[in-house]
């Protein structure tokens, strides 16, 4: 069906209402937020989803390929558990502060489950209900304002709880979106149960999981990029009502026109992520280990992941034994902190030493100059840069 009047106001009054309601969430006093978090909230969203029904009618087209899309989630929803349990055991697993004990869980799922199950009403039966030359600029206005509904950590932005701006888009909105994203992409040709799991997956399921890895915040928001961007190929895959030869021979057709265009545009924020993340842009950084001052630790030709370390807080942080990224005469190098010393104005400069040199670094470190510290090593992946370096004398 095309988007009628009536269908497109209540879009409008959906999105709208949603918004508000989450700005409510954002600014109303923590003395009724427990109110209206078991109380309002979902009370509007059983009011949207019983609205969907009588705007859209009770049928909906039939969906070809539910099998499909409800064994794909199936298996995101495998992969995720896996996922969690792998990396706790490569990281340490940690208790979850959401369910201290098997009590907790019930009120989770009446403020947390029941009203993303009511969402993905909402969110399924718009999207099952508009044609397919209308879906885009829908899907993704739906995509965006359902990211932002289920957005509650921006909570803590506006209570100024010390989030960085480089840290909050890619540890909390970036992964929501992504989310949202391919929850909407199962909903064009999947079942309902496929996209409330889906989005249960990716939006609740570090909530409900009795184990959660200790690991870095951003490395796992990486790792969720990750599974969503597998799901999503399965899921297109395996629903798409083209055949895969016609798929090839629409593709070959189609290679010139504006729509192959747009795919290329949409590549272009994922290139730009990837050139920023080499370029040092992000809180999570890579470094090609040159030389062999750390053999042993960190050898020669690795690729090695930092987090970065501001200045103000380098001081608190870094001890004795800590292997430091940093900055010494316009040349990056990678050390280990041996020891401290003091100025004559108290200020602290650091002492260090590659495990593999005979004597420590000839002069003390200062705090301004350190970078990041190592969060993982992926042994011999930096050897082209240093070949390429090498080729053209940029490292002897």
């Amino acid at each position: 069906m095309n988007i009628t009047k009536t269908s497109l106001m209540y879009i409008i009054i959906a999105c709208t209402t949603l918004t508000l309601t989450q700005m409510a969430f954002f600014f109303i006093p923590a003395s009724v937020l427990t109110f209206f978090g078991w109380g309002i909230r979902p009370s509007i969203y059983v009011i949207l989803a019983i609205l969907s029904v009588f705007v859209f009618g009770k049928e909906l087209r039939p969906v070809k390929n539910a099998y499909y899309s409800n064994i794909v989630a199936m298996f995101g929803l495998l992969l995720f558990a896996s996922t969690i349990m792998a990396a706790s055991l490569l990281f340490g697993g940690g208790s979850n502060a959401m369910l201290p004990n098997v009590w907790a869980v019930f009120p989770s799922i009446w403020i947390f489950l029941v009203p993303l199950i009511l969402l993905e009403f909402v969110r399924y039966r718009i999207i099952k209900n508009i044609a397919k030359n209308q879906r885009f600029f829908v899907v993704l206005l739906i995509s965006i304002v359902f990211a932002f509904v289920n957005l509650n950590e921006l909570r803590r932005v506006f209570m100024m709880e010390g989030f960085g701006i480089l840290g909050f888009f890619f540890e909390s909105i970036l992964p929501v979106l992504s989310a949202s994203v391919l929850v909407s992409s199962v909903a064009i040709n999947g079942s309902f149960f496929a996209v409330a799991l889906t989005s249960f997956v990716y939006n609740l399921g570090s909530t409900f999981s009795p184990l959660l890895p200790n690991i870095d915040r951003l490395i796992w928001s990486l790792i969720l990029y990750a599974m969503m961007f597998i799901v999503g190929i399965l899921n297109y895959h395996l629903t798409n009502e083209n055949s895969k030869s016609e798929r090839k021979r629409a593709a070959r057709v189609s290679k010139l026109t504006s729509g192959n265009a747009a795919k290329y545009i949409a590549l272009l924020p994922s290139a730009a992520i990837i050139i920023a993340f080499f370029l040092q842009l992000f809180p999570i950084y890579p470094v090609v280990i040159l030389t062999g001052s750390m053999t042993g630790y960190i050898d020669m030709g690795s690729l090695v992941i930092m987090r970065q370390i501001p200045a103000d807080e380098a001081m608190a942080r870094i001890e004795v034994g800590d292997v430091l990224h940093y900055r010494f005469r316009e040349i990056e190098i990678v050390h280990r902190v041996i020891d401290f010393t003091y100025d004559e104005n108290g200020t602290r400069f650091y002492i260090t030493q590659g495990d593999a040199n005979e004597f420590p670094d000839s002069d003390p470190l200062a705090a301004y100059d350190v970078l990041g510290t190592p969060i993982f090593t992926i042994p011999f992946v930096g050897y082209p840069n240093i070949i390429f370096r090498a080729a053209i004398g940029g490292i002897f």
